[in-house]
């Protein structure tokens, strides 16, 4: 009988406790760290619609400006390209520095910061590679996209502060719309 007293006892402790995390403690996976929200039909871009549903392939996305006109830039293993972005658009949450989307893999569509999280900076933009990576040039830290963002090479003789994965966000993807979000 005391057994089962304690083991209820027990419970109710690691209930409470779970219970007064808040959210981002409870699920540290997603980051809310920037605004993220975006609707991308991709049938309308070719760099989105070639990684989609191919297992380990990435594209990036990222608002510049053009000449005064801002742009959504997309790019992909094989190629890149500007698009105008339209009234329904401007408003755009893309995190820090634009978004990776892609799928990894194991066949599930996933989103990260484009900004790498060591040097956290906008401007510290990382260059996807060959095989689902992404290196950031400034900590040359490299990043396995395929592996949920996780570290996967650091240069020797570095010595990181606050070593961590890729800053990841929620994303849905039904075949046509991609949208993601925080």
């Amino acid at each position: 009988m005391k057994k089962i007293l304690f083991l209820i006892c027990t419970l109710s402790l690691l209930t409470a406790i779970f219970a007064s995390c808040s959210d981002e403690e409870a699920n540290p996976t997603f980051s809310k760290r920037e605004y993220v929200f975006c609707l991308f039909d991709v049938h309308q871009y070719a760099e989105l619609f070639n990684v989609m549903g191919n297992y380990g392939q990435f594209a990036s996305i990222r608002k510049r400006v053009v000449n005064g006109v801002t742009k959504f830039s997309i790019a992909n293993s094989s190629s890149a390209h500007d698009y105008t972005v339209d009234a329904l658009s401007k408003d755009f949450g893309l995190g820090l520095g634009g978004l990776i989307v892609g799928t990894n893999n194991y066949g599930e569509t996933l989103c990260y910061d484009l900004a790498c999280p060591i040097c956290d900076r906008a401007s510290r933009r990382l260059t996807l590679t060959a095989g689902g990576y992404a290196r950031c040039a400034k900590c040359l830290v490299t990043y396995d996209m395929n592996n949920y963002g996780a570290i996967y090479k650091i240069p020797q003789d570095t010595t990181l502060n606050k070593p961590r994965g890729l800053y990841r966000y929620r994303v849905n993807y039904n075949g046509q719309i991609l949208n993601a979000y925080n």
